[in-house]
């Protein structure tokens, strides 16, 4: 019995500490929640209860910014429910120009470095208030648990591309989003820790 004390006291001290816990405690790696349905992106994307991630950056650019490879940074905050929606889009004068184009290009989306799944990456095509032909290649995330992360879509052009109205050289375009989520309660404060 003696040979087994040490044990025996290891596994008590270790049963009556983890008892000791509170529920919330132990910190839990929670991963945002993405809508697999591509039918509820659409139903989500059609009402006004969600947010374009880009809307809600401190940084605005112009066309020309996007006109060339390189990256554009987006710094924001995420303090309320609604669901949020992360994408990158492409569009061109008719449908040929625009399936070409897309056969010279590769996107990713990926968050905290981890490049996103087909089934949470979705392909949604549709008409530009100025009727150009595009395709967005969107990610909706309905939640997302307090903290910090690094969401980044790039476009890599393998050659050069005309969307019917422009040239864009071929390379990397790289659009970086550092977000900070953190939930409020209903009149907009920040919600208290526990």
């Amino acid at each position: 019995m003696r040979e087994r004390l040490p044990g025996v006291v290891l596994l008590l001290s270790t049963m009556l500490l983890s008892s000791c816990l509170l529920p919330g405690m132990i910190p839990m790696d929670e991963e945002p929640v993405m809508e697999e349905s591509t039918e509820r992106v659409i139903e989500v994307l059609s009402g006004d209860d969600w947010r374009p991630l880009q809307a809600l950056a401190e940084e605005q650019y112009t066309g020309e910014d996007y006109a060339s490879p390189g990256t554009l940074t987006y710094t924001l905050e995420v303090s309320d429910g609604l669901p949020k929606y992360f994408s990158y889009g492409w569009c061109a004068v008719d449908e040929a120009t625009l399936v070409e184009n897309l056969e010279h290009m590769t996107i990713q989306l990926s968050i905290n470095g981890e490049l996103l799944p087909e089934e949470v990456v979705h392909n949604l095509s549709f008409t530009s208030t100025n009727n150009l032909l595009c395709v967005d290649f969107g990610v909706l995330i309905t939640e997302w648990p307090d903290g910090e992360y690094r969401l980044e879509a790039v476009a890599t052009f393998e050659e050069p591309i005309n969307d019917g109205l422009a040239d864009f050289e071929a390379g990397d375009y790289i659009f970086i989003y550092n977000v900070t989520v953190r939930e409020t309660d209903e009149e907009g404060a920040p919600a208290p820790s526990s």
